[in-house]
C-alpha cells in the first residue's frame, strides 16, 4: 500500500482505501526500524514481531512501536549453561554488524568472562552480505580453520540469511552449532540428514502448545479457504496436483486425502514456531485494542451520529 503498485500481491488486498489501524512488522530490527520512521509520518502503531531489540525501546524515537518478543537475557544465560554443563571453554561467536549485534556481543563477553568462557572468534556480518559474496567465502575459511569446535550463531533470520545458506550449501563437519532460534535452514537443503546444521541445537523462548494451530495445519487445504492464491500452488509442489493457470484453481483430480500433515517435517513442522507465536499474539492484542476501542466509543458516544471507526 505504500508503494502504490496496481498489482495485487499474494493474500493482500490493497484496493480498498481503509485507515489502516495498524502495521505489524519484522523479522529483522532493521527493517521494523525503517518502516517504524514512516508509519509514525501517518501515526500508525507499529507491532513488531521480530526478536527484542533494547534500542526499540527509546521512546523519543520510536513512539508508536510496541514490541511482541520478550527480552533475550534469559536466552543469553542458557547458552552459557550449556557450555558450562559440557565444559566447553573456547566457543566461536557470529553475530549481525549492527547496533543489536554489538549488544548481543557485549552480553556475551561479560557473562562468558564471568564464568571463564573464552572466544576464540568474533565474526560480526553484514546483512547486505549474500552467500555468494567473497567476504563470506574468506569468513567461511577462517571458521573451518579455528580451532574452536563450537560456534554460535545468534541474530535474526534476515541479518544472517546469506551466511546461514553458504554454510548450508558447504559441507561443514566436527563443528557443533548452537543457535538462537529455528533458523529455516532446511528449506535450502535437498538432504537435511546430511548437512551442516543437522543436530544443531537451538535454543528459543518457552511459549505454550497451541492446539488449534496444529488441527489448523492438518485440515487445511485450498478447498476450505478457495480464495487463498497460495494454497493451491502449494498442492501442486508438493503434491503434484494439476493446476488451472487461467484462474489459479486446482483442478477436480486432486488427491482427496492432501494433507501439510503428510509431509516430512524438515519441511513444515505443524508445532507454532517462535516467530509465529509473536505473530499470533500481535495479532490478538490488536484485536483485543480495537475490541477496547469500539467498547469505549459505544459507552461514551452512543448517539454520535450512528457513525463508528473505520478500517
Amino acid at each position: 500500500w505504500l508503494a502504490g503498485l496496481s498489482n495485487q500481491l499474494v493474500n493482500y488486498n490493497c484496493g480498498q482505501k481503509r485507515n489502516l489501524p495498524a502495521a505489524l512488522t519484522g523479522t529483522s530490527w532493521a527493517i521494523s526500524a525503517h518502516i517504524g520512521t514512516l508509519l509514525q509520518l501517518y501515526k500508525i502503531p507499529q507491532l513488531t514481531f521480530g526478536y527484542f531489540d533494547s534500542n526499540m525501546n527509546d521512546q523519543s524515537q520510536f513512539k508508536t512501536l510496541y514490541q511482541v518478543a520478550p527480552e533475550d537475557t534469559y536466552l543469553s544465560l542458557a547458552l552459557v549453561s550449556l557450555m558450562l554443563h559440557f565444559s566447553w571453554s573456547w566457543v566461536g561467536l557470529i553475530v549481525p554488524n549492527d547496533p543489536r549485534g554489538t549488544q548481543i556481543l557485549s552480553d556475551f563477553r561479560d557473562i562468558m568472562e564471568s564464568n571463564r568462557i573464552c572466544l576464540a572468534f568474533v565474526k560480526m556480518i553484514p546483512g547486505t552480505w549474500n552467500s555468494y559474496s567473497d567476504a563470506i567465502w574468506k569468513n567461511m575459511e577462517k571458521i573451518q580453520e579455528s580451532s574452536a569446535n563450537v560456534i554460535v550463531i545468534y541474530g535474526d533470520i534476515v541479518s544472517l540469511q546469506g551466511l546461514m545458506r553458504h554454510i548450508t550449501q558447504l559441507l561443514v563437519t566436527w563443528k557443533v552449532w548452537v543457535l538462537n532460534s529455528q533458523w529455516n535452514i532446511d528449506y535450502y537443503s535437498d538432504y537435511f540428514m546430511i548437512e551442516s546444521f543437522h543436530g544443531s541445537l537451538i535454543f528459543s523462548h518457552h511459549h505454550e502448545e497451541m492446539v488449534e494451530f496444529v488441527d489448523f495445519v492438518q485440515t487445511v487445504n485450498p478447498y476450505t479457504y478457495p480464495g487463498d492464491d497460495y494454497l493451491p500452488k502449494f498442492w501442486v509442489f508438493f503434491f503434484n496436483c494439476p493446476f488451472s493457470e487461467f484462474d489459479c484453481q486446482l483442478l477436480e483430480n486432486c488427491q482427496p486425502n492432501a494433507s501439510l500433515d503428510l509431509l516430512p517435517r524438515h519441511i513444515i513442522d505443524p508445532a507454532m514456531s517462535e516467530e509465529s507465536y509473536n505473530i499470533y499474539n500481535a495479532v490478538y492484542a490488536l484485536a483485543h485494542s480495537l475490541h477496547e476501542m469500539t467498547v469505549q466509543q459505544i459507552q461514551t458516544q452512543p448517539y454520535a451520529n450512528g457513525e463508528g471507526m473505520t478500517f
